[in-house]
Formats: structure tokens, C-alpha cells, sequence
């Protein structure tokens, strides 16, 4: 019993993850289009500025 329990658990992480990954891709394709749809509307981009890029400017020191 608690090896079926352990192979659903197995599963549904792996599931999980994959979903996970599906979403990140699916969010960076909209991103991209938002982006394009932008360009094309003469929308200019603001890059917010956060603290930590702020630390990657120091990073090769």
C-alpha cells in the first residue's frame, strides 16, 4: 500500500514540475509578444530597477 502511495506522490511531483516549466515558457512567450506589440505602438519600455541588480554590478569584483 505505501508503495502505491509513494509511486502517486512520485507522480504528481513530476507533473507538477512539468506544469511548472510549461508555465515559465508559455509567461516568457507572452512577455516576448507584449514586447513586439510594443515596439510596433511605439511604446517605449521602462526597465524597473531593482535591488538586486544592483548586486550584479558587483559581482566581478
Amino acid at each position: 500500500m505505501i508503495i502505491i502511495i509513494d509511486i502517486i506522490i512520485i507522480i504528481a511531483m513530476i507533473l507538477a514540475i512539468i506544469g511548472s516549466i510549461a508555465a515559465w515558457i508559455n509567461t516568457n512567450t507572452i512577455l516576448k509578444d507584449v514586447s513586439e506589440i510594443k515596439k510596433e505602438l511605439g511604446i517605449k519600455e521602462y526597465k524597473i530597477k531593482h535591488f538586486i541588480h544592483d548586486d550584479d554590478k558587483n559581482e566581478g569584483e
